[in-house]
């Protein structure tokens, strides 16, 4: 996984105010055992899972206590199956205790999002469609979150507010003049995305020479039809798109589809750490 200094920078802010979250400094269970006893503790995955979070739990047990050995035997983005140890930790038993909570919070809810993202992408028969999550994310994890989809393939809509210009349903009811706000909105050099949820404004939007349009909540029947419609500017379709419908979305024209809950419901992965 490669991430940016920002990302790591905003990853490794989001651990240190996890661990204070638990209180790790005062666990007052993991106190009363004695510096001196040593373990070895194993990762299990409880049920078959795509992994993903090395990076997570790495920091969080050296947070704790940078002298505990930990070794990987399986890397972000492989298959897991149910039983299989993917990481073993030594060292101080207490320290192992202390951090054990934090990283499996990490681990279960990227190695979810994984497994889940890595479903949409497998149904997605059109190579030339890419998977978008959105902004829609836990609060504090946008980027780890965008991380573990990023590692199935699927990459950000637009990570934060200032990486595009998007101009949604409420933005429009707020501009008089769709043509000079156009105008204005290219003087920041920025990438122009502009949502529609109807029909009747496509060849209008297909001629500001926008980046992306954005078909939301259309039928398959009005997506047909809007297809035939826009020959200028890619296409981005989301709102209601399951992978019970994917397949029937993913058409000859449609260049790109955001999904919204690969990063808000989240169903963590069972997964345990047992020391030995």
């Amino acid at each position: 996984m490669r991430l940016s200094s920002k990302q790591k920078k905003i990853m490794q802010d989001n651990i240190k105010l996890s661990l204070a979250e638990d209180d790790t400094k005062n666990d007052i269970t993991s106190k009363l055992i004695s510096t001196k006893k040593i373990a070895t503790a194993k990762i299990i995955f409880k049920e078959s899972s795509i992994l993903f979070g090395t990076f997570w739990v790495d920091e969080v047990f050296k947070r704790i206590d940078p002298a505990l050995k930990i070794k990987w035997k399986s890397k972000d983005g492989d298959f897991i199956n149910k039983g299989q140890t993917v990481c073993v930790i030594s060292g101080k038993a207490k320290s192992i205790l202390i951090a054990e909570r934090t990283a499996l919070n990490y681990l279960q809810t990227l190695s979810a999002v994984s497994t889940y993202v890595k479903k949409y992408i497998n149904k997605i028969k059109n190579k030339n469609i890419t998977l978008l999550h959105t902004r829609k994310t836990i609060p504090g994890l946008r980027y780890a979150l965008s991380a573990a989809c990023v590692e199935m393939g699927c990459i950000p809509h637009r990570l934060n507010l200032s990486e595009s210009i998007l101009i949604k349903e409420n933005h429009l009811k707020m501009i008089d003049d769709l043509n000079k706000f156009i105008i204005k909105a290219k003087k920041a050099k920025k990438f122009i995305i502009i949502e529609t949820k109807n029909l009747r404004d496509l060849e209008i939007l297909d001629k500001l020479n926008v980046d992306r349009i954005l078909l939301d909540n259309f039928s398959i029947k009005n997506l047909k039809n809007a297809l035939k419609v826009v020959k200028n500017t890619p296409i981005e379709i989301s709102g209601n798109i399951t992978l019970k419908n994917i397949k029937q979305y993913a058409l000859q024209g449609v260049s790109f589809i955001s999904i919204g809950s690969l990063t808000k419901n989240i169903k963590a992965v069972d997964i345990s750490l047992l020391l030995q």
